[in-house]
């Protein structure tokens, strides 16, 4: 079997960068996003914020403390979503076995293509060139070579920002030995945790154990992905868009940065959560036939749902049906809310409406998607929200819903 030639490509402090590149003022000055106006998370902080120490998931006023000059910006999710295609668009060019793995990171198989553009060295350089040249001057990405998608990720991360590094099968424990155990991509914190509870703290030290050890401590499948992982073994395949298996359910959660103490907001949150459900059912084509409900107070959690016999793709629809799935509760003091839609299947299946309302409903739902989609989320919106900050789509690698994101991309 020939040897695998697989690139990662990551845009260096994506959010950040794509507003230094959009506003030449910023540029050189510590920078951090938030996720809106009211949030006090930093979900991504640029090249400049990152020498103070500034980093992502950081509290907004630590960072202040940090880096008293650092910019502070609401996301602008649309902006980064326009990036994010142009960018995938250009990681395409070189492989048709293109995995987008986030929203600023691609997998790229050019195992079979790489000739065409002179070796995997060049077709690298050629990718830093043309997101400068069709994106931004001031985009940047690292990108890592390697032989399979395990050692590539970890690649990009050696020099940033606008890296390039190449892991072969020569310098793979090497590099492997000097990295920290979080830094490889699959070995999360639980499975962390329970490694330095072991001794094991270092790549080297986890070499050393047997797979029996390993079985026993962790399992057959976590046993045998450590017992990989530690000598830089990893056969997973670039996944491209078209093979991405369909969403089993859709889901919008949202926790409060202050406890809602009024009906009426409660609501209008509730209501806001279902049409961000339904309108990422709608734009997957799906629909779905189960409803799923949760509301969380600082003491306690309720959690209700109904299965339908039809299926429903209406964030109105879905709104009546959590109020009468929480009918029952004492709806106060909430701090958390979760909406969720499964049994999901085609919206072919969903039921060809007879009646003229349903038609006048169906019609203007499909009207107000095109509205939005052209002129930006929102621009229409329920009645119900006025008055309210609108939580709206989160598009963030790690904040965000994967699933629904590559199905989406997938499917336009």
């Amino acid at each position: 079997m020939p040897k695998r030639i697989i690139l990662h490509v990551d845009l260096n402090s994506f959010f950040a960068t794509a507003e230094q590149q959009t506003n030449p003022s910023l540029r050189g000055k510590p920078v951090g996003i938030l996720k809106a106006i009211g949030r006090t998370c930093v979900i991504a902080a640029s090249v400049e914020a990152k020498k103070y120490g500034v980093k992502t998931g950081m509290a907004a006023f630590e960072a202040k403390k940090l880096c008293s000059a650092i910019i502070l910006l609401p996301a602008d999710f649309d902006k980064y979503a326009d990036i994010t295609y142009r960018f995938i668009n250009i990681c395409k060019t070189y492989s048709p076995t293109c995995e987008v793995f986030s929203l600023d990171e691609c997998f790229i198989d050019i195992s079979e293509t790489e000739k065409f553009f002179n070796g995997a060295l060049a077709c690298a350089f050629e990718i830093k060139d043309r997101l400068k040249s069709e994106i931004g001057d001031f985009m940047t990405c690292s990108i890592g070579i390697s032989h399979n998608r395990l050692l590539a990720k970890l690649a990009s991360s050696q020099i940033k920002p606008d890296g390039l590094f190449t892991i072969t099968e020569d310098n793979a424990l090497e590099i492997l030995d000097q990295s920290d155990l979080l830094d490889v991509c699959g070995l999360g914190f639980g499975l962390y945790t329970h490694l330095v509870g072991l001794g094991i703290d270092n790549f080297p030290k986890l070499r050393l154990c047997s797979l029996y050890f390993l079985n026993k401590h962790f399992g057959s499948y976590w046993s045998l992905h450590l017992y990989n992982v530690s000598r830089g073994i990893d056969n997973s395949p670039v996944m491209p868009l078209a093979e991405i298996p369909d969403a089993k359910s859709v889901s919008r959660t949202y926790t409060t940065h202050r406890l809602l103490t009024k009906k009426e907001e409660i609501l209008k949150l509730m209501r806001n959560l279902c049409e961000e459900t339904a309108n990422k059912a709608r734009q997957m084509n799906l629909c779905g036939r189960y409803v799923g409900l949760a509301l969380r107070s600082s003491q306690k959690s309720y959690w209700g749902h109904r299965t339908l016999k039809t299926y429903i793709d209406d964030g109105k629809r879905l709104f009546d049906l959590c109020c009468q799935i929480s009918q029952s509760w004492p709806i106060d003091h909430v701090r958390f809310c979760g909406v969720t839609l499964g049994m999901l299947t085609k919206n072919q299946y969903l039921p060809i409406p007879l009646l003229p309302s349903d038609k006048r409903q169906l019609d203007l739902m499909s009207t107000i998607d095109r509205i939005n989609k052209r002129f930006g989320d929102y621009t229409i919106f329920p009645a119900q929200l006025l008055g309210m900050d609108i939580v709206r789509p989160e598009v963030n690698g790690y904040f965000g819903d994967r699933k629904f994101r590559l199905n989406f991309l997938r499917n336009n």
